[in-house]
Parts: structure tokens; sequence; C-alpha cells
């Protein structure tokens, strides 16, 4: 190899780097390791170039400087939110969900999460007719169960594409579709990197998407997911349920004069699937 140079390093990092990568990985990895000192400068001179930028909290690891940037034209359009979403319970009257938008379903161990989700695609059969996709962990013969108890009229197939997925799921959202996640998981080893996943979720979505995503509460008095403060950072509406009632976490864009923070949503639950009883209670 000739001898290292910074227009060098430069140059593989704007045509050659893809997202993050470690000092010692540069040039593909074939600078010999006594020069490692070497790079490190460099990639510092870089940085006062706004070439490379170091990632946080990740010592010897940088990534290209994204320059990347979308206007938006805010005065082009009628300016009004509506109602992209139909939601189970009544909650439209409370709240707007623009586009794009991610929504957090949290609930404890069977609190009504999933059905929640599979009323939120049978409410959204017409609206998001075939731009509608619906993740899950459970199997086909499961979830046939619930939707035939739900709606025995759904046409088969139906107008939206369910698929079997735990992880990973901003790597093949629709930017531009909705999309619900029954449900995404927590590494309890890590319970602070989920807030990256939903970040990488929220990302993800282009002008038209919307994202549901439901995730685990822990036992006890606790309001939010596994992850806690983490997992409000993005979302335009977030939604606590414990066993027959749901509250608001976070009402981003309100509707009412009504304080959504005050109502609880009470309700029961017939053949897993089936919202009845359906009342609101004002604190």
């Amino acid at each position: 190899m000739p001898d290292l140079t910074q227009s060098m390093i430069e140059n593989w990092i704007l045509n050659e780097a893809t997202g993050q990568f470690h000092y010692t990985k540069v040039l593909d990895g074939l600078i010999e390791p006594k020069l490692y000192p070497q790079i490190r400068t460099i990639l510092h001179r870089l940085k006062e170039k706004n070439v490379t930028m170091p990632v946080g909290g990740r010592d010897g690891w940088w990534r290209p400087v994204d320059k990347s940037i979308e206007e938006l034209c805010w005065w082009d359009g009628d300016g009004e939110i509506g109602d992209s979403l139909l939601l189970p319970l009544g909650i439209n009257k409370y709240c707007y969900i623009p586009k794009p938008s991610l929504i957090i379903v949290a609930g404890k161990y069977n609190a009504g999460k999933t059905a929640f989700c599979i009323n939120i695609v049978n409410l959204n059969l017409e609206l998001w007719e075939n731009k509608l996709d619906f993740y899950v962990s459970e199997g086909a013969e499961m979830m046939r169960a619930k939707f035939e108890a739900l709606n025995s009229y759904i046409p088969k197939p139906p107008p939206f594409k369910m698929y079997r997925r735990t992880e990973n799921f901003a790597d093949v959202i629709n930017p531009n579709r909705l999309s619900v996640v029954d449900y995404l998981r927590v590494d309890m080893d890590r319970p602070y990197a989920i807030g990256n996943a939903l970040f990488a979720i929220y990302n993800k979505l282009g002008d038209e998407g919307i994202a549901v995503v439901a995730m685990q509460k822990p036992p006890g008095e606790r309001k939010l997911a596994f992850g806690g403060a983490s997992t409000a950072f993005e979302p335009t509406l977030y939604i606590g349920m414990d066993k027959d009632t749901l509250g608001f976490e976070k009402v981003k864009v309100p509707k009412l004069e009504t304080d959504p923070y005050a109502v609880k949503i009470q309700f029961r639950i017939s053949k897993g699937v089936n919202f009845i009883d359906v009342h609101e209670v004002i604190e």
C-alpha cells in the first residue's frame, strides 16, 4: 500500500464507507496496526472538515457526515390535520394523527395489546386498503381464529398483508404504508437500547407513513413500556393499557378541550378481540 494520506481516507469515507465504521476498518481494514495512531489523527482532522463524525458513546467508532436534508413545504396543501387513522375505543375524538406518525401501545401481559392491534387493522381495511402491513409474532392458525372472531365477513384474501416477524422491523417497513407491529420485544439485558429501535422505525417512515407498535409494560404501577422514557420521545400518541382500562400517556395533537390525561377508557374483551361495555371515566 502507498503512503497513508488524509485524501485517501477522505475519499474512502465519501465514496465507500456505509454506516458506522471502526477506525481499524478504514480502507477496508488493510492498514497496518502501526498506522492506527495516524488514522485517529486524520479522522479528527476530517471531523473539523465536516467529513466524518464520532459515534457517541462508542470509542473508536465513526460515521460519514449525513448531509441529506428534506425541505418541508408547509405552505403547500390545505394545512389541516385529518383523521388519517381509525382507532378503536373512540380514541379518535381525543386526538389527531398526522402523517408521518409513530403510535405506541404499551400494555401489561394480557391487557389487550393484540386485540387493539387487530382492531386497528380491521377498522382501516378500507381507509388503508392495499397499503396496510401487519407484523405478528404468532402463527397463521392463531391469527385466523382471532380475525374470524372479530369480523367473520373479512374478505379472503384480505386487503392487507400479514407477516410473521419478531425483530428488526425498521429493515422491512414500507415507508408510506400503515405498519402495525404486534409486538416489539425488548432485550432485558439492554432495555435502554429500545429507544434506538423505535427511532429507527420512526425514521423509516415517509411523508404518508404511520406505524403502530405494541410493547410490553413491566408489572407494577409503571406507566411506560420497558425502556421507560426512551420509548416516549418519538410517538405522536402513546397509549397505556392495563386490565380493562386504557389511558393516554402522550397526546401530541389533542382535539378537545378535555384534558386527555384525565380520561380513562374502561372496557371488557370478548372472545379475545372484541371490545365491549366501553365507557369513559374522567378522573
